[in-house]
């Protein structure tokens, strides 16, 4: 701004006083004109005032010339001159103690009283008068260039209050959201472009927010499903291991009794019982594998839901045991409710129930009671199965969730299975995603499950 103030002053300094004496000449051109129009309705007599007039106003000289009848132009009328100039015909160059002075001449017909005359006026303007423009101008520069000034330090404050700051402002806010202080906010009270920019600046900052947020619990997803595929990957090599365990020692029980029925020694000569002895642990055997075949698939399984009643197949199964409940005699109580259709894997759901009701009848007691009941409640349907009799330490009821592990810790196959049912009963309903719980009571143990 500065810069351009400065350079339309100098060019005022050089234009105007050409500027000025341009238009002095277009003055007097055109108040000689006008002269000219008077001279020709007023009597030569007259003329003296206005030639006079002329002259003061103008400062300028008149020549005056009457033509003859030939052509050719007389002696001088009247000469006028202002001041101290006198110019007695348009060729003299009049110099006096102003100094030079640029003269211009403009000459001009007329008709008065018959006669023909030709007026010259001839307008001076001292080089002073143009150098004293000058001098004006450098006079008054200190003044301007101070004013210029003033306006430009005005205009640079307001111009760094208004636009510099907030700009800054908002380049330290950009800063803050680069170091991810996603908090940090812009003021969006503007409404030009500054107000544009801080409102993209706003919004980029939300949806980085949300965008981080997003990672976070993705984040979080990914460390918890590492964590459970740790857990997972811990449980099968537990589980592999369990697996070796349970599998050595009935087959070296049974290779044990095969031997020793071969080379017929000691207790091992009554064949016919060891033999009995012998199928029992290959029985065991032959369980165990079925058990695991059994979770190996539940790993790969795919559901195939269906509607089927409840009541119907937990009939089924306890049927099946009824010769065992019969040889211990047990009673079994069943208490059903109307419609108890669920939707689930109906062969899945069957191994959860023969288990559950196996497990009832083969740890009960001799005289003790199995409860079944299935009781509607709104849209879920509740299954529990109670044997009384037994009595199980809370610390040991989850951990008959786990595979292979028995109350009995001889882990004999006499007092118990495989230790695979509950695991297998656990599996198949984590999959389905079925509520379960394994609870003491006054009576023994109980194990409820939600379908819903």
């Amino acid at each position: 701004m500065l810069a351009a103030c400065l350079l339309i002053f100098v060019l005022l300094q050089n234009v105007m006083p050409r500027t000025y004496e341009h238009r002095l000449h277009a003055e007097l051109m055109t108040n000689l004109s006008e002269l000219v129009s008077e001279l020709e309705r007023t009597p030569q007599a007259q003329w003296e005032p206005l030639l006079l007039s002329f002259t003061m106003e103008n400062g300028a000289s008149i020549n005056i010339r009457e033509h003859t009848g030939t052509g050719e132009i007389t002696g001088q009328v009247t000469t006028l001159s202002i001041g101290i100039f006198t110019y007695p015909n348009t060729q003299d160059v009049a110099r006096s103690a102003w100094g030079a002075a640029t003269t211009v001449a403009f000459a001009q017909d007329f008709l008065s009283e018959g006669r023909q005359y030709t007026i010259t006026a001839i307008g001076e303007m001292a080089a002073r008068t143009v150098a004293q423009l000058s001098d004006i101008f450098a006079d008054i520069f200190p003044y301007v260039f101070l004013l210029i000034l003033l306006i430009s330090l005005i205009a640079a404050f307001v111009y760094s209050r208004f636009l510099a700051k907030p700009i800054v402002q908002i380049s330290g806010i950009s800063k803050k959201i680069a170091n991810l202080e996603l908090t940090e906010r812009c003021d969006t009270s503007r409404s030009d472009e500054i107000g544009v920019l801080a409102n993209n600046l706003n919004e980029m900052a939300e949806k980085l927010s949300v965008s981080m947020d997003e990672l976070q619990r993705a984040n979080e997803q990914l460390q918890a499903d590492i964590e459970k595929e740790r857990e997972h990957e811990r449980r099968r090599r537990d589980f592999f291991s369990a697996i070796s365990h349970e599998l050595k020692t009935p087959v070296t029980i049974l290779k044990g009794e095969l031997d020793g029925m071969i080379l017929n020694v000691g207790k091992f000569k009554d064949r016919d019982k060891y033999l009995q002895e012998a199928y029992k642990t290959s029985e065991s055997i032959e369980k165990l594998v079925r058990d695991i075949m059994t979770l190996a698939k539940l790993d790969t399984i795919s559901l195939q839901p269906q509607t089927f009643v409840l009541s119907k197949i937990t009939d089924e199964f306890i049927t099946t045991y009824e010769p065992i409940a019969q040889s211990k005699q047990l009673k079994i109580n069943r208490r059903y409710d109307e419609n108890t259709s669920i939707q689930a894997d109906k062969t899945q759901i069957e191994m959860v129930i023969s288990n559950i009701i196996g497990n009832a009848v083969k740890h009960s007691p001799e005289n003790s009671v199995v409860d079944v009941d299935i009781a509607k409640d709104g849209d879920i349907l509740r299954l529990s199965v109670q044997n009384s009799g037994v009595q199980i330490a809370p610390d040991e009821l989850k951990k008959l969730w786990e595979p292979f592990y028995r109350i009995d810790k001889s882990r004999s196959r006499d007092t118990g299975g495989s230790g695979l049912g509950l695991y297998i009963v656990k599996t198949i309903l984590d999959l389905h995603g079925f509520f379960y719980k394994m609870e003491s009571t006054e009576a023994g143990v109980k194990i409820t499950i939600c379908f819903k």
